[in-house]
């Protein structure tokens, strides 16, 4: 681990209160301290006051519907950051945005080095006409040579009210994607539809009982995407 690392989370007063408490359950589980945030600030603008506060040598976001599947997860980005001077988030696409096939590093779960913070010239997090939330950090990596790891989506539960999500030329993800076997972020957690989800897994998760048998994979070639459902 780094010699200092700080975890934060942010959840508005819309997010359902008990899956605060089964994401501080998780987190708890994986011996992960984590500062919760309960305002109802903008995302970017919100990381940009962490980040231009915190004194950590690594810090940490995730969001409050987004978790850890196993203990080496986190530890394992940390170091990744820390090593190289860069940063690790979820591989995902502003599907709204031109060009509309960005892959970058979302903040659902974001792992930042502050050497990296520093040499990219301290940047807002902030929506641009050309970014999402912290999308813009990837734009200006990719521009300054620096690397740094987006982690890709392996299996789905299902798709939103609006379909599947396409990352790029390189699959899809939806409700409940799983990252490279390590992440699991719910997406679209204000909507109650979902919470039972999210508290079935991460109930799984502390109980040593989780798997993707019954999800879908991400990089499958085709997909009846009206036909696939969210499980309950």
């Amino acid at each position: 681990m780094a010699r200092k690392v700080a975890f934060h989370c942010l959840h508005w007063d819309n997010v359902d209160p008990r899956m605060v408490d089964a994401h501080k359950k998780v987190m708890k589980h994986f011996d992960l301290e984590v500062r919760y945030h309960g305002l109802n600030l903008n995302h970017g603008l919100w990381m940009n006051s962490v980040l231009r506060s915190a004194d950590g040598d690594v810090i940490v976001f995730i969001e409050p519907d987004c978790i850890p599947l196993n203990k080496q997860a986190a530890p394992d980005a940390i170091r990744f950051a820390e090593k190289h001077g860069t940063f690790v988030g979820l591989a995902q696409v502003a599907n709204h945005i031109p060009p509309k096939s960005h892959i970058y590093a979302a903040p659902g779960f974001f792992v930042i080095a502050r050497s990296a913070y520093e040499r990219l010239g301290r940047p807002s997090f902030s929506e641009t006409a050309r970014s999402d939330t912290a999308e813009e950090l990837s734009y200006l990596a990719e521009e300054k040579g620096l690397r740094y790891r987006a982690l890709l989506p392996t299996h789905f539960e299902g798709q939103s009210s609006e379909g599947l999500w396409p990352l790029g030329p390189l699959g899809y993800y939806g409700i409940g994607t799983v990252f490279q076997g390590g992440v699991y972020h719910l997406y679209r957690s204000r909507l109650a539809e979902h919470v039972e989800l999210f508290l079935k897994r991460c109930g799984e998760v502390v109980d040593g009982t989780f798997s993707t048998e019954g999800f879908h994979p991400s990089a499958a070639f085709a997909y009846e995407e009206r036909s696939l459902k969210v499980p309950l």
